[in-house]
């Protein structure tokens, strides 16, 4: 992964972007802090939140004319924050902080001319860089245009403070002289706040450079000009504060402007949504009215998402880790979970108001960690070899119409596994509807080798569909998966294809009556970006008056059943949760149109209906199914529609296993199949080796490909009785 790869991805993830109130400060004030430590009643902590960013607090933090209240996005719910009232509060309730650190002295000193906030300000952060300040102002009490405030606003005891603080960090007062011939002929440089009434006629406001406060003589500088109508204090200050870092840069003789476009007021990125969030007008008790502060941050993605919100970051720390994941040359690359368990949903992307798409990354880097042969094996291995099951001789095959081939029905892996009669009823009704110009295609698109960042198996399979395609004139593809609308997309975007549903729209429904129920219609998420899938659908429902409910997430922003990405195999608990989440937002059942969906949807709790579950009722009420019986009912589908395949069958696939409920849930929890079991004892029962433990149960092992399973397992007249089974890819040699 280059340094540009991770550029481009991190630009887009907007959460570290400033809140409105802050981006308004010229100062940047940290408001959100300061609102958090006030409401906690932590006022000596609020006052180091203040200091960190506004100079001389005492006096500005009394006066601030605070123009992040006009940006604060809780006028539309209520009223802003009062971040002015709060200042003045922490000020008033909190201990002064004492002697300030200053950085170690340096050569070069500095004159400040005039006492009012600039002039404070710039000689304040310059005597902190380690600079010899010298002041000089008129009148016995410095503060400039601030000794016209009342008293109950600034008392002058704060700026006599002030003045006794300045003296503390090593600043001197001197005697009125000549800026222009002193200082600067020395080397030095000269600071003139033109907020002071006594010295806001020693430059004319047009020969300042608002970026950099020089002026038309090298080594002046100038500052604190008004903005208004008024005096802004807060602006004062920032002239000044931004004045010094010039002069520093200018004694130092680096660049006067670069990486400084953010020291003042900016415009900001963020995005904080306001659903959800109560109107409270402003509050009169200062802790209160600071508990009001939302904490603007964006976020929105990571708290609709299960997998963001588990690694407790946001895309683009993510995509941090993933780069330094790729850094590591030896050690252990610690995100490599965190990038498998992304469903690749793409929800974020489109929750997102600058289309940061995890799905993108993740992809990305699983590709990239394939290329780099640093993706664990085992992560993927299981849905792989699932993948190749149905493309094998006994799961996959083709024919063509039986008269043209207009149209060639694919049905998808997984609902062949899961739903094969309404598979063949389907295939046979679009024989029909079509007068016999559809031929049916049986295999997988290949989406689990995408998935998992194996490009080449991916365009293998892929390849292999296009030919048989080809071979068949180019018909057009009818599609009952959307993941498989989504690979034949991005893999063969000029294969003409259609969804099921259309067809079933144009050609005809199938005569059928609604379930009773309302359910709750949930898209597949590779729907998100098919309006004519969702709508289809719809359509159908609408015409066999089947009441449904649309979900909150529904159509573009719909959530992943776990399914997608290969989730549930790098992280199944995630997947779980992201179930969980999805069927609480309903109380009513579901219904959906992935074979999948209805797969993992089904496992907690609730009936999950497929839309064929109404358009062809099942006898029976079809339940979720193992991957086991899954490929059995893909080989059957295989015989029934396309006849036997030329492969003889295995010596064990005859072997008669019982297996109780019980153990097969272990079973389908740690991905062991019946071939796997099967192979096992027939290799043991064939003059293998096995172990007999003192109750009379045998177990027995067997390395099939880079897994070595074990099985344990009793006997009786009709059956090999499985009792438990468990895998690793250890290589255990057994001793002699």
């Amino acid at each position: 992964m280059e340094r540009l790869d991770l550029t481009n991805f991190e630009q887009r993830c907007i959460q570290e972007e400033l809140p409105y109130c802050q981006a308004a400060c010229p100062l940047k004030v940290d408001v959100r802090s300061l609102c958090a430590a006030i409401g906690q009643e932590q006022f000596d902590e609020s006052r180091k939140i203040l200091s960190r960013s506004m100079p001389l607090p005492d006096i500005l933090g009394r006066i601030c004319d605070h123009p992040g209240e006009d940006a604060c996005i809780l006028s539309q719910k209520g009223g802003s924050i009062a971040i002015g009232r709060l200042e003045r509060f922490c000020l008033e309730n909190s201990k002064d902080m004492g002697m300030l650190l200053r950085l170690p002295s340096k050569v070069k000193s500095v004159t400040v001319y005039g006492s009012g906030l600039s002039s404070l300000t710039c000689a304040f952060e310059l005597a902190r860089k380690g600079y010899t300040v010298q002041m000089v102002f008129n009148g016995e009490i410095l503060g400039g245009r601030l000794l016209s405030l009342p008293e109950e606003v600034l008392p002058q005891e704060i700026l006599v403070n002030a003045w006794k603080t300045l003296i503390q960090m090593g600043i001197t007062r001197s005697q009125e002289k000549d800026p222009i011939r002193s200082d600067i002929e020395e080397g030095n440089a000269v600071y003139i706040g033109i907020d002071d009434p006594d010295w806001s006629d020693r430059v004319d406001n047009k020969e300042i450079n608002p970026q950099t406060y020089e002026t038309s003589i090298k080594g002046l500088f100038a500052g604190g000009f008004p903005r208004s109508d008024k005096p802004s204090p807060v602006w004062e200050s920032a002239d000044g504060k931004r004045a010094a870092n010039t002069i520093d840069r200018y004694l130092q003789g680096t660049s006067l402007l670069s990486g400084r476009e953010k020291e003042f007021s900016v415009l900001t990125k963020l995005y904080t949504p306001l659903e959800g969030v109560r109107s409270l007008s402003p509050r009169d008790d200062p802790i209160e009215e600071a508990k009001r502060c939302i904490k603007c941050e964006c976020l929105y993605c990571v708290h609709e998402c299960a997998f963001l919100e588990k690694y407790k970051g946001y895309p683009k720390v993510y995509a941090r880790q993933i780069y330094n994941n790729f850094a590591i040359v030896q050690g252990t690359h610690s995100a490599n979970k965190m990038i498998n368990s992304c469903s690749l949903c793409g929800l974020c992307e489109v929750l997102c108001p600058n289309d940061f798409s995890m799905a993108d990354l993740c992809r990305f880097a699983r590709e990239q960690m394939v290329e780099q042969n640093i993706m664990p094996p085992s992560v993927h291995e299981f849905a792989l070899l699932d993948m190749e099951h149905a493309n094998s001789p006994r799961s996959s095959g083709f024919r063509s119409g039986a008269k043209t081939t207009q149209a060639i029905f694919f049905p998808g892996c997984q609902l062949s596994g899961a739903m094969p009669d309404q598979t063949e009823r389907v295939a046979n009704f679009l024989k029909e509807t079509f007068d016999g110009h559809v031929g049916i295609m049986l295999g997988c698109c290949g989406a689990p080798a995408w998935w998992a960042g194996r490009r080449d198996k991916a365009d293998e399979v892929v390849k292999n569909i296009e030919k048989t395609i080809e071979s068949l004139g180019n018909p057009m593809l009818i599609l009952a998966c959307s993941s498989c609308n989504d690979v034949f997309k991005h893999f063969l975007p000029n294969v003409p294809r259609v969804s099921l549903w259309q067809a079933l729209l144009e050609k005809g429904l199938p005569e059928t009556r609604p379930v009773a129920e309302t359910l709750a219609l949930h898209d597949p998420c590779t729907t998100r970006h098919e309006p004519d899938w969702r709508q289809s659908v719809r359509k159908i429902l609408q015409i066999l008056g089947q009441p449904y409910e649309e979900l909150l997430f529904a159509g573009e922003t719909t959530r992943c059943c776990g399914y997608g990405g290969l989730q549930f195999m790098a992280d199944p608990d995630l997947a779980r949760e992201g179930v969980l989440r999805r069927l609480k937002e309903s109380k009513n059942n579901f219904l959906t149109y992935c074979a999948m969906c209805r797969e993992n949807l089904s496992g907690s709790g609730k009936t999950v209906l497929h839309l064929l579950d109404i358009l062809f009722p099942p006898p029976v009420e079809n339940k979720r199914l193992g991957y086991a019986k899954r490929q059995q009912n893909r080989e059957s589908l295989r015989l029934k529609l396309l006849g036997p395949c030329d492969l003889p069958q295995e010596p064990w696939d005859a072997l008669p296993i019982f297996v109780s409920d019980a153990v097969r849930e272990k079973l389908e929890d740690r991905h062991i199949i019946d071939s796997d079991i099967k192979q096992t004892l027939w290799e043991a029962s064939s003059g293998g080796r096995h172990l007999i433990s003192p109750e009379g149960t045998k177990l027995a092992s067997s390395r099939i490909g880079n897994v070595t399973f074990w099985v344990e397992f009793s006997e009786d007249d009709r059956s090999f009785v499985i009792i438990n089974a468990w895998s690793h890819r250890m290589v255990m040699e057994l001793m002699s």
